[in-house]
C-alpha cells in the first residue's frame, strides 16, 4: 500500500500539465475552424440572386448553411412577438454577412389597368377650349359594383431599382423619379412625343427611370423620411398627370387619371382570410397554411370602416430585418393603412362656390394648384423596438444600410367626379352637401352614368348611410369587394426608412416641433424662427430654354449672406445642379464658406417635367421645384415658426424701424397675422453700376459696343436697385407674389400661393363648436394673410438677371424722347434724383429719360453691411485655407 500510495504521488505534478496541453490544443482546433469560416463567408458571400430570392419569414434556426452563427445577444436573448433590434447585433451582422446580404432592394410592381369604366364611353370634350370648366366632357360609364381585381403574382411586371439608390446616404437623390441627367429620351420644352403614340415606351421607360406611366396607382415619389419619434413615414410625391396639358398628350393625361384618384381617400374594414375567402372565392390566394392568419381588406363604407380606416389609400406593410438570424432575414412587422395630413377632396369642396372636380375627362386642371403636390404618411407599427429603432436613428447601420423597409400598396378604385360625388363624414360640410349649380351637367353621373355588373348586396342588414347625398360607395363597390392579397397588388416595395432629417443639422438643444395635424406641441419654443428654403443650381436655363443662367453660384452666396444678415436662422437649399450636369453641384459652393448651422443643402437632381412657357399651348409642371418646396415645408416646418420659398433674385429687405426679418414676423404674430404676402414687380440694372459689353453677336464690337453688363465686383442686390414702380407698388404686382408663413397654419404651399390652409380645413362641426360661421367657399381673410407696408415693414426687390444681349440698342430705346414699340422698352434703369418722379428735371445730361426708383434703405443701410459680412466671410475662409484646414 505504501508503494503504491508513493508511486501515486509521484504522479500527481504532471497532471495539470497534460489537462492544459490537452485544452489547448482543442481550442486551437476551434478557433481555426472559426477563423476558416469567417474567411469563407468575407471570400464568398452569398450571391445577390440568393438573397433576393430569401424568404420573408421568421426562420428559427439560427445557423446558416455552413453552421456558422452569430454570438447571442444581450437585449435579443430569443425571438418573441415583437420586434427586436440590436445595434451592436446589426454590425456585426453587417460585418460578417457584408451590406448585399441585408441591404433589400427598391422595386416596382406593376398591375394591368383597371377595369372601371366600360370602354368607350368617355367624351373628352372640347380640347381646344382653354377654359378648364368649359366643354369639359363627360367621364366614361361606371361598372357597379367596381369589379374584383383577380390577377395574380405573376400577372405583375417587377422593376427593380437597387442599381441606383443603394442606401440611405443615396435618400432622397437617387429615388427613381426620372431616368437622370443625359438619360432622358424625351424634351421637357416644346415636347410632343407621347406613349400613346409608341414613340414613348411605357415599359422601357418604368425599367430606365419611372414606373408610373406604366401604373399611375403608383405615387411619383421625390421624398420619404420619417418624423422625429419615428412612429410616421411621410412621403412627398406630385402629381404627374400635370406634366403636360397640350391636346397632343391627351391619351397620356386621360391615363394618367388614377395619379388624381390616389388624392381621393377610400374608407376599409379589415377581415380574415376565412372571410375574405367566402366573399371573393375567386381572387388569388396562397396555398399557406400560415396566411390564413394575414389580414385582408374590403372596401366598405364609413359606417363599416375601421376607424383608422375611414379615410385612407394606400397599404403600409413594414419590414425589418431579423439580425439574430444568421444570415439575417427580413421579417413582416406590421401593416398600417396610410392618412393624409389633409383631405384632398374637402380642399377641393371648399375652393369654389360653384361645382369644381379634381379631374375632367378634357384634363385641363393644370390651374387647380392645390393637386399639383401629394403627401400622405404611413403610421409606423407599434412593435417592440420598431419606432424607438427609428426615432434613434439606429436602425440605419454605419454605411448607409437600412434595416426597416415599407411597402406601399394603393387601393384602387374609379375617380370620383364633381362635388356631388364628395365623400365626406357628416361633421365635415353636413349631412347634405349643397351644389348651387351644376357647372358640368354631371349632377346625373351617379343614375344614368353606370352600368350594372350584376353583383348583388348580400342579404346581411344594411347600415343607414350616414351622409344623405354625395358618393354611394354601396353603389359603386358593393359590399363584397375584397382587395386582392398584397402579393397580387401592384405595388411600391422596399422603400427604405431611414433617419428623421430634424433640423437639418447636428443639434444637441431641445426644440419643439409639431404634431402631424400641424399644431404646435410643447411649451418649449421652435428651434427656429424664420428659414428659407430655396431651389437652386449652378447652372440651368429658363422658362423655355430661353436663356442659360450661369451666374447662380455668385448670386447663391450674395442671397444667402444676405438673408443671414437680416435675420433668418437657417436657409435650406435643395440642389438642382444634378438635373443640368454631373459634373458639379453647390456643395463646394456652400460649404466651408457656411455653417452647417446656417446651410443645409439637399441633393435635388430630378429635372422639372415640363418647362415651357406659361403661354404655350402645353403649359406643364415645374415638378422637380414644386416638389422641393413641399419637401422643404414637410421636412423643416414643424422646427420653425415662419417659413417661405424664394428664388436667388429675390431679396426681401426689412424697412422702417425694422432691421431684422425677425423682428417683422414676431409683430406680425402678435397681431394675428398668417401669411405676409410680398408684392412682386421686376427690377431692372442701375446704369450707374454698368459697362460696356460687345462678347456677343448682337453687342456689337469691341471698339463700338452695343450692350452693357454689370460692372465686375458690384452686388445684385445694389446693381439692381432700381425698380420702375415706386412703394406702395400696383396692384397687379400681385400676380406674382410671394409670402412669408406660419408653417403650423399653411399646409400647402405653391411657389406663389398658400394653397391649403388651417382656415380652409376648418370642418363645418369644428366651426359651430367656435360658435363661428362656416361657408362651403372659404376665402382668406385680411387678418390672415396680410400684403407687407413696403415703407415700414418689409419690401421684395426682384432683380431677375437681365443679360447683355437684352440691352442691345439702350442707347435709343433709353433716350427721353424715345417713343418704345411694343417690347422694345428701355432695360437699363436711370433713378429719378431723390425718388421724385414729378421733378421738372426728366432726363440725364445725356437725354436718358429717368424710370426708376430706388430703395434708399437698401442701399445706405443694408448694402454697406453685406459688404461688410462678405469680406468677414471671405477672410474667414482665407484663414482656413491658410491653416490647411479646407
Amino acid at each position: 500500500m505504501k508503494m503504491k500510495g508513493a508511486g501515486t504521488a509521484n504522479k500527481r505534478p504532471g497532471l495539470p500539465w497534460k489537462k492544459c496541453l490537452l485544452w489547448g490544443a482543442i481550442m486551437w482546433v476551434v478557433l481555426n475552424f472559426y477563423l476558416a469560416e469567417k474567411l469563407s463567408r468575407l471570400v464568398d458571400p452569398p450571391s445577390p440572386v440568393e438573397i433576393r430570392n430569401r424568404e420573408t419569414k421568421i426562420v428559427h434556426p439560427q445557423a446558416d448553411k455552413a453552421g456558422h452563427k452569430l454570438r447571442p445577444s444581450t437585449k435579443c436573448p430569443s425571438r418573441g412577438k415583437h420586434y427586436c433590434f440590436d445595434r451592436k447585433l446589426a454590425e456585426d451582422s453587417l460585418s460578417v454577412h457584408g451590406r448585399d446580404a441585408i441591404f433589400q432592394p427598391l422595386r416596382a410592381y406593376v398591375e394591368k389597368k383597371l377595369n372601371d369604366t366600360a370602354p368607350g364611353t368617355i367624351d373628352k370634350g372640347n380640347l381646344d377650349e382653354k377654359k378648364p370648366k368649359v366643354q369639359v366632357g363627360r367621364p366614361g360609364k361606371f361598372y357597379v359594383p367596381l369589379p374584383l381585381r383577380d390577377g395574380s403574382p405573376e400577372d405583375l411586371r417587377m422593376f427593380e431599382y437597387g442599381h441606383g439608390l443603394r442606401s440611405c446616404n443615396d435618400m432622397p437623390a437617387k429615388l427613381p423619379v426620372d431616368r437622370g441627367f443625359g438619360k432622358h429620351v424625351s424634351r421637357n420644352v416644346n415636347n410632343r412625343d407621347t406613349f400613346s403614340s409608341g414613340k414613348l415606351n411605357v415599359w422601357e421607360e418604368a425599367k430606365e427611370g419611372c414606373p408610373v406611366n406604366a401604373d399611375p396607382f403608383l405615387p411619383w415619389i421625390h421624398d420619404i423620411f420619417s418624423n422625429d419619434k419615428g412612429s410616421v413615414v411621410h412621403f412627398i410625391a406630385q402629381n404627374k398627370r400635370r406634366c403636360n396639358s397640350g391636346k397632343v398628350h391627351w391619351e397620356d393625361i386621360h391615363a394618367l387619371e388614377p395619379q388624381v384618384t390616389i388624392m381621393q381617400p377610400v374608407s376599409v374594414k379589415r377581415i380574415d382570410e376565412t372571410t375574405a375567402r367566402n366573399l371573393a372565392p375567386n381572387l388569388w390566394s396562397t396555398a399557406d397554411e400560415k396566411d390564413s392568419t394575414s389580414v385582408r381588406y374590403r372596401l366598405a363604407p364609413h359606417e363599416e370602416a375601421d376607424s383608422d380606416g375611414m379615410f385612407t389609400r394606400f397599404i403600409c406593410r413594414f419590414r425589418a430585418m431579423d439580425y439574430t438570424k444568421s444570415p439575417p432575414v427580413l421579417l413582416n412587422v406590421g401593416e398600417t393603412l396610410s392618412t393624409y395630413p389633409y383631405n384632398y377632396e374637402f380642399v377641393n369642396y371648399r375652393k369654389d362656390l360653384g361645382d369644381l372636380s379634381m379631374v375632367t375627362p378634357k384634363g385641363k386642371d393644370n390651374p387647380m394648384f392645390w393637386q399639383s403636390q401629394l403627401r400622405f404618411d404611413c403610421p409606423v407599427p407599434d412593435n417592440g423596438d420598431l419606432q424607438s429603432a427609428i426615432s434613434s436613428g439606429e436602425s440605419v447601420l454605419s454605411d448607409g444600410t437600412p434595416s426597416v423597409y415599407v411597402d406601399v400598396v394603393p387601393i384602387r378604385t374609379a375617380a370620383r367626379y364633381g362635388k356631388k360625388m364628395s365623400y365626406f363624414t357628416p361633421d365635415m360640410a353636413g349631412e347634405t352637401l349643397e351644389i348651387k349649380n351644376d357647372v358640368f351637367g354631371w349632377g346625373d353621373l351617379m343614375t344614368n352614368n353606370i352600368v350594372h355588373t350584376g353583383d348583388e348586396l348580400s342579404n346581411v342588414k344594411q347600415t343607414p348611410r350616414r351622409m344623405k347625398n354625395g358618393f354611394d360607395p354601396k353603389l359603386f363597390w358593393g359590399d363584397k369587394h375584397v382587395l386582392p392579397r398584397i402579393e397580387a397588388s401592384g405595388r411600391w416595395e422596399n422603400l427604405p426608412v431611414c433617419s428623421s432629417p430634424g433640423v437639418g443639422y447636428d443639434t444637441t438643444e431641445d426644440f419643439a416641433t409639431t404634431n402631424e395635424q400641424g399644431v404646435g406641441s410643447g411649451n418649449i419654443a421652435k428651434k427656429h424662427t424664420l428659414t428659407a428654403c430655396l431651389w437652386a443650381s449652378a447652372s440651368f436655363t429658363t422658362r423655355g430654354n430661353a436663356q442659360s443662367v450661369s451666374d447662380t453660384t455668385t448670386r447663391l452666396v450674395e442671397w444667402i449672406e444676405f438673408h443671414l444678415l437680416v435675420g433668418f436662422d437657417h436657409i435650406y437649399v435643395y440642389d438642382n445642379t444634378g438635373a443640368h450636369t454631373d459634373e458639379t453641384s453647390l456643395e463646394p459652393t456652400l460649404f466651408p464658406r457656411f455653417l452647417d448651422s446656417e446651410v443645409t443643402r439637399i441633393d435635388w437632381p430630378c429635372r422639372v417635367c415640363n418647362n415651357n412657357i406659361p403661354a404655350h399651348e402645353n403649359t406643364g409642371e415645374r415638378s422637380s421645384q414644386y416638389a422641393a418646396e413641399n419637401s422643404c415645408r414637410a421636412r423643416y416646418g414643424p422646427h420653425t415658426e415662419w417659413m417661405a420659398s424664394f428664388d436667388t433674385d429675390e431679396y426681401l429687405i426689412p424697412m422702417g424701424k425694422y432691421n431684422s426679418m425677425r423682428e417683422v414676423v414676431d409683430d406680425a404674430a402678435k397681431s394675428g397675422t398668417q401669411i405676409l404676402t410680398f408684392k412682386s414687380t421686376r427690377a431692372i440694372p442701375n446704369y450707374s453700376y454698368m459697362n460696356p459689353f460687345h462678347d456677343h453677336k448682337d453687342c456689337g464690337t469691341e471698339s463700338d459696343p452695343g450692350c452693357l453688363s454689370a460692372r465686375e465686383g458690384s452686388l445684385f442686390s445694389e446693381v439692381y436697385n432700381c425698380d420702375f414702380e415706386k412703394f406702395p407698388k400696383p396692384g397687379w404686382a400681385e400676380r406674382a407674389k410671394k409670402q412669408l408663413y406660419r408653417s403650423d397654419y399653411v399646409f400647402a404651399h405653391y411657389v406663389h400661393y398658400a394653397t391649403v390652409t388651417g382656415g380652409l380645413l376648418q370642418t363645418k362641426e369644428e366651426a359651430k363648436k367656435m360658435n363661428e360661421d362656416w361657408y362651403m367657399h372659404f376665402r382668406e381673410t385680411r387678418e390672415d394673410d396680410k400684403f407687407t407696408d413696403e415703407t415700414r415693414q418689409a419690401v421684395m426687390l426682384h432683380t431677375k438677371t437681365t443679360v447683355p444681349e437684352y440691352t442691345t440698342d439702350w442707347k435709343t430705346r433709353c433716350k427721353a424722347s424715345h417713343k418704345p414699340a411694343h417690347g422694345q422698352n428701355c432695360r437699363i434703369g436711370f433713378p429719378w434724383p431723390q425718388n421724385n418722379e414729378k421733378s421738372l428735371d426728366k432726363a440725364t445730361s445725356d437725354g436718358f429719360g429717368y424710370n426708376c426708383f430706388t430703395n434708399e434703405k437698401l442701399a445706405d443701410f443694408w448694402i454697406p453691411k453685406l459688404r461688410d459680412a462678405i469680406e468677414k466671410r471671405n477672410t474667414r475662409i482665407e484663414h482656413l485655407h491658410s491653416m490647411n484646414i479646407i
